[in-house]
């Protein structure tokens, strides 16, 4: 098969290689090329170079040999070598027969040698002196992967290099730039956006991964997933890149309006649409037809970007526009000739250096914009301090007229209260205590037991206004206090059983003269219906399952307890008992059985503070008599 390709060798090539002068650069316009597409005939004969496998045979994969001649090298040369501006997708090279260079398996998809130029060096003694010697390059390709053979040359060592030099460095440096400066940009707007949340900054902080994952794709041959589904996430990366940059240049110009952002979902739609197809479909016309599309955001931007350049004449209007004009003239032109010419495979693409320069530009002008919204805010700060401490001298002066109308409100109310409490309490055993006298009829008892009741309603009212900071404990040994004395008297042991208990930031007055008044009332039942010769008082907190901590206060005798029923025929002792719970926010509840003694106890929320029932829990049991 060789020599049969051998013989279709043009007579233009055996004379463009006899008669190249010795020790220059040969290009090796010409081969004779065998190609085997998958589901089509194979097909033989000669080729101009460069060959591009997708002009020849759209969305298929195949193989291709080419078969060029190196022309006779004179003895004494100096070191030649065959430099590759492209070929691939995966590629074997033999010279003389020899196999001399490859990159990746033959049919292996996970590398892709056409990314960069290929550099080969040629020893001496596979040249032939008097004749030609074969150049055999044998590749495999898949769809759209611009596989094929570009135009190799041929020539000395030190002559080609530089070139080959120049042209790797374009590729791979020339990408290191984009994805630095992408990653620089990028990461100064996701700090902007993360700050102060403006969507300008944030479309920037989105395209630049996008962008960093298209360019970064020249620094490896061997892609992270394979063929179609890599070129087709790189065919997404790219649009979604080219978009987003568009729409942070419309924001930046204050048109990120309605329209604008409706047409940018419909775009990344059908972007992505097409650009999954063509790889995933082998149809690489329809990518083809996305890159053009990616080209009206980037006119419509740069149209908006002119027409506020010449209306305002500002800086910043003025770069943006020189800005915007960068990638849409380079993308334009890396579209025609790269794309859409059959020499673009030995061209360079300018979009790159193009889209380094825009975000660098980009990234100016964010930095500028932060700046002067820096300085603006500062602006607006210092008026607004200086507004404010205005403010602070007249609200200080309202305060303090605030404070000494909120003080003598406080002491009018507190007045109100103290008569009210006097007036309920003190004022009413009076008036009982009076009318016993006018009556006649009283002994010295009844007399004494009206005045310590009286004389108890005053002292209450006195311990409820003293400064307890919430410690219900205090209140309760100043109760005890009171009560010991009368107690002891008649034989009652007390066993006080109150342990630490947590502070309550709601202990009013009013509260305190409640909860004073409900034990009272017990301690005073005890006196003189109980016969009890022990009485228990405890105080504890616990945390119930529904949550809050609750306060419980118990008064339990051993005397004769009471029937039930009787406890309500008897008085108004108990339901004043539960209307001061009620007025408190608590929940009270008296048992009592005869024989047996009575409890009272009493539940208070602390923490959170529930809302009460409207209707009290019943209470089973009150004292046998009325009380007061």
């Amino acid at each position: 098969m060789l020599f049969f390709l051998v013989l279709l060798r043009p007579a233009a090539l055996w004379a463009s290689t006899a008669a190249a002068p010795q020790g220059a650069v040969q290009i090796l316009g010409t081969a004779v090329a065998h190609l085997e597409p998958e589901g089509a005939d194979a097909w033989s004969g000669t080729v101009m170079l460069p060959h591009r496998w997708d002009k020849a045979f759209p969305g298929r994969a195949g193989r291709a040999r080419y078969v060029l001649e190196i022309p006779p090298v004179p003895e004494g040369s100096p070191l030649s070598g065959v430099y590759f501006p492209r070929v691939g997708n995966q590629v074997e090279v033999f010279v003389g027969g020899e196999l001399l260079l490859y990159r990746g398996a033959l049919g292996d998809a996970r590398t892709d040698a056409a990314k960069g130029p290929l550099w080969m060096s040629v020893p001496h003694r596979f040249l032939s002196p008097i004749r030609p010697t074969v150049l055999e390059v044998r590749a495999t390709v898949q769809p759209g992967r611009w596989g094929g053979l570009a135009t190799p040359q041929f020539g000395p060592e030190e002559l080609l290099w530089p070139e080959y030099g120049a042209r790797r460095a374009w590729r791979q440096w020339g990408a290191v730039g984009v994805v630095f400066s992408l990653a620089l940009t990028g990461v100064v707007a996701a700090g902007l956006w993360r700050v102060n949340r403006e969507p300008v900054y944030g479309y920037f902080a989105l395209c630049a991964p996008f962008g960093m994952l298209r360019y970064a794709d020249r620094l490896w041959d061997s892609p992270p997933i394979g063929w179609p589904w890599w070129g087709a996430l790189l065919a997404c990366a790219l649009a979604l890149h080219v978009l987003l940059l568009a729409r942070f240049a419309l924001a930046l110009m204050g048109q990120d309006g309605p329209r604008v952002r409706q047409g940018f979902w419909y775009l990344i739609a059908l972007e992505l649409v097409l650009a999954w197809c063509a790889f995933t479909l082998q149809r690489p016309v329809l990518w083809t037809l996305g890159l053009a599309l990616l080209l009206l955001p980037g006119v419509f931007a740069y149209v908006a970007a002119a027409r506020r350049a010449w209306l305002t004449r500002q800086p910043e209007a003025i770069a943006l526009c020189v800005a915007c004009f960068i990638p849409l003239g380079a993308g334009l032109r890396d579209f025609i000739a790269v794309r859409l010419s059959t020499e673009g495979m030995v061209r360079t693409t300018y979009l790159p250096l193009a889209t380094m320069l825009f975000v660098l530009l980009m990234g100016w002008l964010i930095l500028d914009r932060y700046a002067r919204q820096a300085r603006a805010y500062q602006g607006l700060s210092n008026s607004l301090d200086e507004k404010v401490r205005q403010r602070e001298q007249e609200l200080q002066v309202s305060y303090a007229l605030l404070q000494q109308e909120h003080a003598q409100h406080a002491a009018l109310l507190e007045r109100q209260r103290i008569m009210r409490d006097i007036h309920d309490g003190v004022g009413s055993q009076l008036v009982g205590l009076l009318s016993l006298i006018g009556k006649g009829r009283t002994n010295q008892a009844q007399l004494r037991e009206h005045a310590n009741a009286a004389l108890d309603e005053l002292r209450m009212a006195v311990d409820s206004m003293q400064t307890v900071d919430g410690d219900l404990a205090t209140v309760l040994a100043t109760l005890r206090y009171r009560l010991q004395p009368r107690l002891a008297a008649t034989g009652i042991e007390v066993d006080w059983q109150v342990d630490e208990l947590p502070t309550i930031e709601r202990l009013t007055p009013h509260m305190i003269l409640q909860i004073q008044r409900i034990l009272l009332e017990a301690f005073t039942n005890i006196l003189r219906h109980a016969h009890a010769t022990r009485v228990r008082v405890s105080a504890h907190h616990h945390e119930p399952v529904a949550g809050g901590v609750r306060l419980v206060l118990e008064i339990a005798d051993n005397g004769r307890g009471m029937d039930p029923l009787a406890g309500h025929a008897g008085g108004q002792g108990m339901a004043n008992m539960q209307a001061r719970a009620q007025a408190i926010g608590a929940w009270l509840d008296i048992t009592a059985a005869p024989g047996r003694g009575t409890c009272v106890r009493m539940e208070l929320a602390v923490e959170p503070a529930p809302a009460m029932p409207a209707t009290p829990a019943p209470a089973p049991a009150a004292p046998a008599a009325p009380s007061m």
